[in-house]
């Protein structure tokens, strides 16, 4: 089971920006939800990877070679 199974479309969404090198105020304006919005899906995301930083998430997803 692929990693990316595990996340909703909210987080797919989310994680495709993130791996593009968008910032969380980007990922907001471009998804029209808040910062805070933002921050609780990738909070969700971390969790779901077992890591604890936005690098660690990035570094997790690209070494996975993960399709989302």
């Amino acid at each position: 089971m692929k990693i990316s199974n595990q996340f909703t479309e909210r987080e797919k969404g989310i994680v495709k920006l993130l791996l593009q090198g968008k910032s969380n105020k980007q990922i907001a304006l471009l998804l029209n939800i808040s910062q805070s919005t933002v921050e609780f899906h990738l909070k969700n995301v971390y969790i779901k990877l077992d890591v604890n930083s936005r690098t660690e998430a990035v570094l997790q997803l690209s070494e996975d070679n993960l399709t989302i």
